[in-house]
């Protein structure tokens, strides 16, 4: 269905009957006489005491009456009957997607007789199974939530966990029930707000611009969609019939912000390159403003036409301490031994041989490459000495120095986000509105161990990658009678991310004497973190690109009331597309191993070797060209269909029940450019079986019985009392990979490696052979060229894939201790049901001809050849190989606003179980044949959870008990503050090993974790990191290494020094450790902020806030090393970093803000 189809579609469906979208809300109630009789025929009235929008309804034979579409704020609702006087019930407060009960008991006398009922709105909830928590935008501007982001609602939430320090600009590390982030529904004014590909990408809403946000963690009603991992529903503020506005300055200078805890030096300490300290400089000033449309002389707007804008800005510029690697001047002359290790032995790669059928290669003499040696291309790079020069001495392993930059990473970020919305009302009956929300962020590089005047070489930092993103809806309200309501609205999101490279048409392989090289881009030296020799410290290759994501959407929905039901249907379409292109791809040189060791097989000794060295000499162990031959153009739909009966069995028990329907068209591309392995089809480069497949039609069937039932129950058998329970079935959407995991030989690929099994270099970089040419299919596709296989990776996606499904399910007591007091014990848990993963699927057993030794060389040497398709790399199957669970149990006390106090406190202990955290950017999980130990605790489970928010308007100035009046109100009156308290323990560890003496098959065979020899924990007084913890040798580890062993302990394997027939024993082996076995450090953060009021004139508030995160600088950890490596022990176990500024946990800092409203 195309574009101009949904818009036809939307244009006939706006005008048919409709009910209440996601964001709004409802106000229900039943009306009695004096005796406790149902009221039929009561006229009933809702006004918005902001805007004076009306809304009515009439009470049906059973007495019962409905306002849905209502947005958040304040009513005031009127009763009319004939017989009977008119009661006014004031200050309704009605909360973003709730069904508020509002009864009413009539007096006996005339219609002109009334009577006002006072009495605050009850905290239960009476009417819905649904679980969740709303906030006001009021009171999220006023919380010390740093940036400002409404994700970040999230932390105060029950049921909600995080992996890590979540950021709150995305959801990637959000949790809600125990699901995947990318499960996750963002919805901003009722249409989606995620991206359509990880689905953690969002629309960031300005928050001085949100009326409220609702968080809904399990049994969703079935107008939900899309949120299988539960739900974030943004409301955003309206105009009303006065004119409002505020303008804000938030931010602070360096002497406002702590150093992180690893930072050796204070901000404000001189160093040679910035005798003035480290500068910081933050800002984020925003604004709004709103009221009525008004033209003089052409249109006065009051009481139809509103409108709302806001602007808001994030300017940071600054320096950070980072520390880094970089190649010590010795290492740039050749010299790779190393004080205080004995470093890797390094070889000759120009003397790699055979020796009666055995493989050698001739160690250098003194670990040292002579400068004759060097590569014409080597000494290029380094004439150009692209790296930063090491500042300080660090410490050494043996394969080169740790720590021994610490750098100057300037970041320069600026966001600029937009948001407008129009509301009109033609009448009591119809309305409509538009909404439209613009981010925009500048997307510069943080340059750290590559110099700032080198930017060509810096692959990781050096680029420029500018993103802009917006959303837009707009919809319609018609009632066309009391019992039948009209609300369509359509939206459309385009994001736009581009990434611009330096180095891009620059012709730098011809500076540097590469032959046989395009002059597009800088090629890549190696692969890998910036700062380790396996990536020549940083030059790894990048690649310019634009995408460009759009959704658009369509819903529309209807109710009919009847007796006691309320019943809801409706219809959503969700159209995605992507339009990506990446203009030029890297040259990829690898140098690994070729200064390594071998063994008669000639496979490399462990513990030999260094890539930098390899790097020098300039001899090639691989080179990978590639170029891309037509854009990635996915394209996806998403239809749904949904009926919900809230019926109203008795007076004090409601039913909610439903079921939605979901058919997701299997992805296609514009001109069905994608592509498959197919284990059965027949390979035209080798004629084996297993080959690439180019279908027109999608890679797996519709899969049509998506059937979602949701059914719950709200009984309120006491007036303080309330029992909710549900149970709901969410399908998860599959929408299609990430980036261009289907796209196999539309990508050109030519791989220059030698045969498996043998270990020569082919050649030397600086006298490179000439790529042979891709022949170019009538397809647009291109085969393969080469005769080393396993860089040939393909994507398999499974025929036979479906929806993935979520259940959760909740159980509720809510008690109303007094009229402000609520106490709530709560159960939540889920289970989710095949969701996808990538498997490795061209693999054989870890411990493969284990007890055959000759074939256990053969296979080593040339491991390639024994996979089930040797002539294919790396084969990840998607599909629906995951299950996950969570169980919760919460006690939650919460305190509704008076007398100046609000606080709303609980404790959860949960857990949460998967075999993989993410789907569909998932990087799959090796081997297929050792699941067991994949099903653990997830990366983002955290048993115990505890947070405490309190606001407090001290009882001081105008109308408070105290100092209310004259001089005194000015100097103490207007004070508050507010307090977030947050402890959860820590997310699960995983354990894995390096440097072992022993032989293993490639990591395609399986992943490599140790032996636990004894249960493994954080030792008692982890916090006590030693005296030089600026060092990270001397860091005391927080886990002892001696917890874990080689696999193979239980054989008595030494750790180093074996003997040939320890090697022969002891290699190949499988560790017993699994995935995620230890709890790590916890997160204690506690958040502040006092404020100071001064009212003007009636009208104007200006208001001086400070803010601090980190109150109490209990510091939290990033996860510590846990790569198990006997030959570099003292590198296990430490923890270096801490979250920083936009991170949840972050280090103390302080903001000031000034704000002025009227």
């Amino acid at each position: 269905m195309g574009t101009k189809k949904i818009l036809a579609l939307a244009a006939l469906l706006v005008a048919l009957p409709a009910w209440a979208q996601i964001g709004t809300s409802t106000i229900t109630g039943r009306v009695t006489d004096p005796t406790g009789a149902v009221v039929p025929n009561v006229s009933v009235t809702a006004v918005q005491l902001a805007t004076n929008f009306t809304f009515t309804a009439v009470t049906n034979e059973e007495g019962i009456y409905r306002l849905p579409s209502l947005q958040p704020g304040d009513y005031r609702i009127s009763f009319e009957a004939s017989g009977f006087k008119r009661a006014v019930r004031e200050d309704v407060q009605l909360r973003t997607g709730d069904t508020l009960a509002v009864d009413m008991t009539l007096e006996i006398g005339t219609v002109a007789e009334s009577i006002e009922v006072t009495g605050r709105t009850q905290l239960l909830e009476t009417e819905t199974s649904a679980t969740g928590t709303v906030v006001s935008g009021t009171v999220l501007y006023e919380m010390p939530l740093y940036q400002r982001y409404i994700n970040s609602t999230l932390h105060l939430v029950p049921g909600v966990v995080t992996g890590g320090y979540a950021y709150g600009g995305g959801l990637g590390g959000y949790s809600i029930a125990g699901q995947r982030s990318g499960a996750i529904g963002l919805f901003e004014d009722g249409v989606p707000a995620n991206d359509q590909l990880s689905g953690t990408g969002v629309i960031k809403p300005i928050q001085n611009a949100v009326a409220e946000v609702k968080v809904l963690t399990t049994a969703v009603p079935a107008e939900y969609g899309h949120s299988a991992g539960g739900v974030i529903s943004v409301v955003k503020k309206s105009g009303t019939n006065d004119f409002h506005g505020m303008a804000s300055f938030y931010g602070r200078t360096r002497i406002m912000q702590h150093r992180l805890f690893f930072d050796k030096m204070r901000s404000t300490e001189p160093t040679p390159g910035r005798p003035n300290g480290w500068p910081t400089f933050f800002m984020m000033p925003d604004a709004n403003v709103s009221g009525p449309v008004y033209l003089p002389k052409l249109y006065d707007g009051r009481n139809k036409t509103f409108f709302f804008f806001a602007y808001q800005r994030l300017h940071e510029k600054k320096v950070a301490q980072v520390e880094s690697v970089v190649p010590t001047p010795e290492m740039k002359a050749g010299n790779f031994n190393f004080p205080g290790v004995a470093a890797n032995p390094i070889f000759d790669p120009a003397t790699t041989r055979q020796v009666g059928g055995a493989w050698v290669r001739d160690p250098f003499p003194n670990n040292q490459i002579p400068l004759s040696r060097f590569d014409p291309v080597a000494r290029k790079v380094l004439e150009y000495d692209p790296w930063m020069p090491p500042n300080r001495p660090g410490t050494f392993a043996t394969t080169g120095p740790v720590g021994n930059l610490l750098a100057d990473e300037f970041a320069k970020v600026f966001f600029d986000d937009f948001s407008n919305r129009l509301d009109h009302q033609v009448g009591p009956n119809l309305r409509f509105y538009a909404s439209h929300t613009e981010n925009r962020f500048s997307g510069f590089g943080r340059p750290i161990n590559i110099r700032q005047d080198r930017p060509e070489f810096d692959h990781q930092q050096g680029n420029w990658s500018p993103s802009y993103n917006r959303n837009i809806s707009a919809g319609g309200t018609w009632v066309l009678s009391p019992t039948l309501v009209n609300d369509a609205r359509m939206g459309y999101q385009r994001r736009i991310a581009i990434t611009e490279v330096p180095s891009f048409n620059q012709n730098w392989a011809q500076k540097l004497g590469i032959p046989h090289v395009g002059p597009d881009l800088m090629p890549a030296f190696g692969s890998g973190s910036r700062d380790s020799a396996d990536s020549i410290y940083g030059i790894t290759g990048a690649t310019p690109s634009r995408q460009a994501h759009e959704t658009l959407s369509f819903r529309n929905d209807t109710s009919w009331i009847r007796g006691t039901h309320a019943v809801k249907f409706g219809y959503e379409v969700f159209r995605f597309r992507l339009n990506s292109a990446i203009f030029a791809r890297p040259v990829q040189f690898s140098f690994a191993n070729v200064t390594a060791g071998l063994q008669p097989n000639g496979v490399p000794v462990p513990r030999t070797g260094n890539t930098f060295a390899g790097f020098l000499t300039g001899h090639v162990a691989s080179a990978l060209f590639q170029s891309e031959l037509t854009s990635w153009l996915p394209r996806s739909y998403i239809h749904s269909f949904y009926i919900q009966d809230d019926w109203k069995v008795t007076r004090n028990l409601t039913l909610n029940v439903g079921v939605r329907y979901t058919n997701e068209s299997p992805y296609n591309t514009k001109y069905g450019l994608m592509s498959n392995f197919d284990p059965n089809a027949i390979d035209d480069v080798t004629g084996r079986r297993g080959a690439f497949v180019h279908p027109r039609s999608p890679l797996n069937a519709r899969d049509n019985n998506n059937f979602q039932p949701r059914v719950g129950l709200a009984w309120h058998p006491l007036r303080k009392w309330v029992f909710r329970a549900g149970f709901g079935l969410y399908t998860v959407d599959v929408k299609f990979p990430l980036l261009r995991d289907q796209f196999d030989e539309y990508v050109a690929i030519a791989n220059q490696e030698a045969p498996p099994g043998d270990p020569r270099p082919i050649y030397a970089i600086s006298q490179g052979a000439r790529p042979p040419a891709f022949n170019l299919r009538p397809n647009l596709t291109a085969p393969f060229v080469g005769q080393n296989f396993g860089a040939r990776s393909a994507a398999r996606w499974d025929p036979a894939l479906r929806n993935p499904y979520v259940m959760n399910w909740n159980a509720n007591i809510q008690y109303e201790v007094t009229t402000d007091y609520l106490l709530e014990l709560s159960y939540q848990a889920s289970a989710g049901v095949g969701l996808i993963e990538r498997w490795e699927t061209n693999s054989f057993p870890i411990d493969y001809a284990v007890r055959d030794l000759a074939l256990r060389s053969q296979v080593l040497a040339a491991a390639q050849n024994y996979r089930p398709y040797p002539h294919m790399g790396s084969v990840p199957m998607r599909s629906n190989f995951g299950h996950s669970t969570f169980h919760s149990g919460t006690v939650k006390l919460e305190k509704r606003l008076s007398r100046g106090l609000f606080f709303n406190t609980f404790y959860t202990f949960s857990k949460a179980i998967n075999s993989q955290d993410t789907d569909n950017s998932g990087s799959g999980v090796a081997p297929i044949q050792n699941r067991a130990l994949e099903k653990a605790r997830a990366g983002y489970d955290r048993n115990h959870r505890y947070v405490g928010v309190v606001n407090w308007e001290l009882p001081t100035g105008r109308g408070k008990r105290w100092f209310s009046s004259g001089w005194k109100r000015w100097v103490f009156g207007g004070y508050e503050i507010s307090w977030i308290q947050t402890i959860e323990s820590g997310n699960p560890l995983t354990f894995s090993y390096a440097a072992s003496p022993y032989n293993y098959y490639p990591t395609f065979a399986g992943t490599r974790r140790p032996d636990v020899v004894s249960k493994p924990k954080l030792r008692d007084n982890w916090r006590d990191f030693g005296g030089d913890r600026f060092n990270l040798l001397n860091i005391n580890p927080i886990i002892d290494i001696n917890h874990f062993a080689y696999p193979g302990a239980a054989l008595g394997c030494p750790a180093s020094n074996p003997t040939p027939a320890d090697r022969d024993r002891c290699s190949f082996l499988v560790g017993n450790s699994g995935r995620n076995i230890v709890t790590g450090t916890p997160l204690i953060w506690s958040q502040a902020s006092a404020q100071k009021n001064f009212y003007f004139a009636e009208r104007y508030l200006f208001q001086i806030r400070w803010d601090m995160q980190n109150v109490l600088k209990t510091y939290n950890f990033n996860p510590p090393t846990t790569a198990v490596d006997f030959q570099n022990p003292r590198s296990f176990g430490k923890v270096s970093a801490d979250p920083r500024t936009a991170s949840f946990g972050g280090q103390p800092l302080m903001n000031i803000t000034l704000m002025l409203q009227w």
